[in-house]
């Protein structure tokens, strides 16, 4: 997680190979993970944008879909998790949920298999970014609309990862361009990335004795540390192919 956040912050400041660097650790280390772990598939992605800056455009839209594929079987790993102990208001609450156990993890695992479209959706919009800037652009706006699709479906629609989304999508019209780039400088006030690891500890993804994530952690992490790229911010990252 440490390596992946750090990639992720050297990405955003524009020190490619650093975070090239970093994502290749990070996938090392995530090949040791059942081929149903989303943080699989998030790391799938996060390759992929290294193929990107390697200029391996085949091998990236290769890692995307192979990236598409983890996150549809992640479904049956969100079916495994092991979930914790959720309330902690009252003592009341807490007797109410040791009751109805069975129907809080049900309502919990809903949830999450509906985030799980979060995490999709970053890969999503990064195989249309690709496209994009390939000039394949009936190919990226449908993949873009894909994306936001499951993106709103699963967050907020002022969070990050939609407003990313959104500013490729205006892309696309030379006549939105102008205010793509608004669009982006609100996405980019997201902290969700950045501080991973510190949100994690204040939300309880991380057990103490021992020190390692939770299950609903690791969900977490695959979601918020799969990497959405902005179009409108990687001018090194583009081909001028037309594959």
């Amino acid at each position: 997680m440490h390596i992946t956040e750090a990639a992720v912050s050297e990405f955003d400041v524009g020190r490619f190979a650093a975070a090239a660097k970093g994502w290749k650790s990070a996938h090392r280390v995530a090949q040791e993970f059942d081929d149903r772990d989303p943080r699989l598939a998030g790391s799938l992605n996060n390759l992929a944008i290294t193929f990107r800056i390697e200029k391996d455009f085949e091998q990236a839209a290769r890692c995307y879909r192979n990236a598409l594929e983890n996150w549809e079987s992640a479904s049956h790993w969100v079916d495994g998790m092991q979930l914790r102990q959720r309330a902690r208001s009252s003592l009341f609450h807490l007797r109410l949920e040791i009751k109805h156990r069975q129907k809080y993890d049900n309502m919990v695992r809903r949830n999450y298999q509906k985030l799980l479209s979060a995490g999709q959706a970053g890969t999503l919009n990064n195989l249309a970014e690709l496209f994009h800037s390939t000039n394949r652009f009936k190919e990226a706006e449908q993949f873009y609309h894909q994306a936001l699709r499951k993106r709103t479906g699963a967050m907020d629609e002022q969070e990050c990862g939609v407003a990313v989304i959104n500013t490729n999508l205006a892309g696309l019209s030379e006549i939105s361009n102008k205010s793509a780039g608004t669009a982006f400088s609100v996405a980019h006030k997201s902290k969700e990335t950045a501080d991973f690891i510190s949100r994690a500890v204040q939300q309880g993804w991380i057990l103490d004795e021992p020190a390692e994530f939770t299950d609903e952690g690791r969900l977490m992490a695959a979601i918020f540390l799969t990497h959405l790229i902005d179009h409108t911010r990687l001018k090194p990252l583009r081909s001028k192919s037309n594959r």
